[in-house]
């Protein structure tokens, strides 16, 4: 079967489309995938397992459920993980404590890199020069 992120090329009313599979869901006891083209269009497709091969769900009303549950389970109902409101630990990257209680101050360090003599430096230390 297809994974998450992986492409599969698929005939749909007499045309070839390359499909991305997005999601999968196992539902009624079958798994289904949810692919999408190019220009964003979803189909869902069931895994014969049988025949080691995906089928597309033509009857729009089933589809149509199996996308809606998956949304609603999978892609659509969840919260980003980095935007929980009690996740401390982007907060404890950009700001640092100036010595009081409950008194921070952000800050921002516009020169991340390093010059060569300071690296030339720290390897010299590390070979014992």
């Amino acid at each position: 079967m297809y994974a998450v992120g992986e492409n599969f090329e698929y005939i749909i009313e007499d045309e070839e489309y390359d499909i991305s599979v997005i999601g999968d869901i196992v539902m009624f006891g079958d798994e289904y995938l949810i692919g999408e083209n190019i220009d964003g269009k979803r189909y869902v497709f069931i895994y014969i397992e049988d025949e080691e091969r995906v089928k597309l769900v033509e009857e729009e009303d089933e589809a149509s459920d199996i996308l809606d549950n998956w949304e609603e389970e999978y892609y659509a109902g969840g919260t980003d993980i980095g935007d929980w409101d009690d996740d401390s630990y982007y907060e404890r990257e950009d700001k640092i404590t100036t010595g009081s209680g409950d008194t921070e101050e952000y800050f921002e360090d516009e020169d991340y890199s390093e010059s060569e003599e300071d690296v030339d430096s720290f390897i010299s230390g590390l070979m014992g020069d």
